[in-house]
């Protein structure tokens, strides 16, 4: 409109003063308006663009990877040092070790640890912390839930918020978890560094960050926003109840279709190691075995590890066949078999570094296709699931402690293990399928499947060797008066007691597989296929 009245003025078309005037201030006024239409309209596109600005998450920045060596020590130093406040290995700023010092640190070092970890914009802040609730959930820590406020809310910010913990310092379990095992590691490098390129949905973390010098580890994520136990109008996408660890009854279909997200979990994640998508130091962080493949002579049991094989098994049988007889199964708490697999188990258990380096691919063109980076311990307990439409299970993951490139069978078995004994009887060569044609598809080798299914034969029987000694935690938790009143395997003393329950099911569960998949004589015939010699000689 301007130029127009503009042009009007130079072609000749005002014919007096007066008119020219008016021209000129109408070109003025029109200006003017459109100099207001394009601020207003810059005026919007600023604040739409900061309101999209302000609704994304700030790019986290983890902080540059080194390795860390912890220091060895003994158990009666464990008290000791978990009592001293120093910084952590990765972030380096200090942090509270139990629930009671998140409160007392409170929202400030919260805002202080968020700012660090990259999760909160140096604009916001923590400000209260409105309620800190612990809780008792699976064997490797201590649990809480926090709910706070953020002095600016936003879609990307969780009010209610996950605090994984370590055991409290005095007693075996926190030397065990933290230092023998070592499980805080793994979990606080997988969430500061690799949380971003895994293909599955993770809970976000907020902060975590662990000290060789103390053993004590921190971790905080969001919540998952599990559907209350029972709930029956579950819609597609919706997550479904938290499943606990040899429980499979509450499963909506006993097991079956969540197995086989898991197994294609295992597979995905294993290829995107192989294919080179994960964090480009991720070998730096998990290296790859350095072993030996070639196939040499393992002498057979030296006098003290067949004693104490011995004594661990003869635990067993006892508790089987008398302390708890009435809770398990008669076929496998008859004297005469227990007897009979004890026999059965010590001979295999010459095999040990035979059936390792089986498992590790030895005797194949490419060993260390059988090798994989990926979730080992992958249990029910330790993911989340979801429907789509089309009421396939999809599944998120959790609890990353036991990460390490190891045999492939090793991580499938460790997940398949929490299946009940009908549903590994009729679905476990299933399961093996979906975890080898998963590698393949998302970029790993192709796997020979009957040798995978022959691993997971040898791992079901060295699963099986293991769990003997695992008696001596059921009477930590459950006392062997108690046994006595102990009728039924629904009773609390047994079903609500984690480590009674994973044990004990674990009894059950092992030694109906060997006798009913007929282990035994498939781990002969490997003897021969293999041309390893049926008994070895002192």
């Amino acid at each position: 409109a301007a130029w127009s009245v503009l042009g009007a003025r130079f072609t000749g078309q005002c014919t007096s003063r007066v008119e020219m005037e008016a021209t000129e201030r109408s070109m003025r006024e029109a200006c003017e308006a459109a100099l207001q239409e394009y601020a207003k309209r810059d005026a919007i596109a600023l604040a739409e663009q900061a309101e999209e600005e302000s609704a994304k998450p700030p790019a986290r920045k983890p902080p540059k990877w080194k390795k860390v060596e912890p220091p060895q020590f003994q158990v009666t130093e464990m008290v000791e040092r978990a009592n001293k406040s120093v910084e952590g290995d990765y972030y380096g700023i200090k942090f509270p070790k139990d629930k009671e010092e998140i409160l007392q640190m409170g929202p400030q070092w919260l805002t202080k640890a968020f700012h660090t970890s990259g999760v909160l914009g140096q604009d916001n802040a923590v400000t209260h912390i409105d309620d800190a609730r612990g809780f008792v959930g699976g064997g490797a820590g201590l649990k809480c839930i926090l709910k706070v406020r953020y002095k600016q809310d936003s879609p990307h910010l969780h009010k209610e918020l996950f605090v994984k913990l370590p055991h409290k310092p005095g007693g075996s379990d926190r030397f065990f978890v933290s230092c023998m095992w070592n499980h805080d590691r793994p979990e606080t490098i997988f969430n500061i560094w690799l949380e971003p390129f895994i293909p599955y949905k993770v809970p976000k973390m907020y902060f975590s960050d662990i000290c060789a010098e103390t053993t004590n580890f921190i971790l905080i994520t969001e919540t998952i926003p599990w559907s209350d136990k029972g709930s029956q109008d579950i819609k597609p996408g919706e997550i479904e109840p938290a499943y606990d660890k040899y429980m499979d009854w509450e499963l909506p279909d006993g097991g079956p279709m969540y197995y086989h997200a898991l197994c294609k979990a295992l597979g995905k994640i294993a290829a995107y190691h192989k294919a080179g998508k994960l964090h480009p130091q991720v070998d730096e962080m998990f290296p790859m075995p350095d072993i030996n493949l070639i196939r040499q002579y393992f002498p057979p049991f030296d006098v003290a590890a067949r004693k104490k094989a011995n004594y661990d098994i003869d635990g067993l049988i006892k508790f089987l066949s008398q302390t708890a007889k009435d809770v398990f199964p008669t076929d496998v708490t008859d004297v005469q078999w227990l007897e009979q697999w004890k026999s059965e188990a010590l001979h295999f258990m010459e095999y040990g570094s035979e059936v390792t380096l089986f498992c590790m691919g030895e005797g194949t063109s490419e060993p260390k296709d059988y090798i994989t980076f990926t979730h080992n311990n992958l249990q029910i307990d330790n993911a989340y699931f979801w429907r789509r439409e089309d009421g396939t299970v999809e599944a998120g993951l959790l609890d990353w402690g036991v990460l390490a490139c190891q045999p492939f069978a090793s991580a499938v078995q460790g997940c398949i293990s929490g299946a009940n004994m009908e549903v590994l009887l009729e679905h476990r060569e299933a399961f093996l399928e979906t975890a080898v044609d998963s590698y393949l598809l998302y970029g790993g080798p192709k796997l020979n499947l009957e040798r995978m299914v022959m691993m997971n034969n040898l791992q079901l029987m060295s699963w099986a060797c293991s769990i003997p000694a695992n008696v001596t935690q059921v009477l930590k938790h459950t006392k062997k008066n108690e046994w006595p009143e102990i009728k039924d395997w629904m009773d609390p003393r047994l079903l609500d007691r984690f480590q009674t329950r994973t044990h004990c099911s674990q009894f059950k569960i092992a030694l109906q597989l060997w006798r009913k998949a007929g282990l035994y004589n498939r781990f002969l015939e490997w003897l021969k296929a293999e041309g390893l010699p049926l008994r070895k000689q002192p």
